[in-house]
């Protein structure tokens, strides 16, 4: 479900390069790989397919966490059961990536921060 266009309050005020550029920035520089592969066939798909391009503009200016999952359902299915070995819940972990970093960029929020504070907290032990 979109939001209004009218509803400011939810609208993402960046344009899609920058919102784009936002993503990719947190996804790298927190290790979300999974998250990066995912948005990149996602930018793919918009050269490919006209009905998924509008969804994917749609999304990434009016759009809430429902809307992200809706868009990257082409994909895969958010509600999959998980795998017997890990990561349990690939497809979910990817969309949940692109989420937060969405709310982060769409929020105005100092990218470089939130992923050194995201790192320090969860990926201190990645280099051990």
């Amino acid at each position: 479900m979109m939001n209004h266009p009218d509803d400011v309050r939810h609208n993402n005020p960046y344009n899609l390069t920058g919102t784009l550029n936002g993503l990719r920035f947190y996804l790298k520089a927190t290790g979300h790989t999974d998250g990066l592969n995912l948005l990149e066939k996602a930018v793919l798909k918009t050269s490919e397919d006209t009905d998924f391009s509008r969804q994917f503009v749609m999304t990434f200016k009016y759009g809430s966490t429902l809307a992200i999952r809706d868009l990257f359902s082409h994909f895969g299915d958010y509600w999959e059961k998980p795998r017997s070995s890990f990561p349990f819940y690939p497809h979910v972990d990817a969309v949940n990536a692109i989420d937060t970093a969405f709310h982060k960029v769409k929020l105005g929020l100092d990218l470089e921060a939130e992923a050194a504070e995201y790192n320090g907290l969860h990926n201190h032990n990645r280099d051990r």
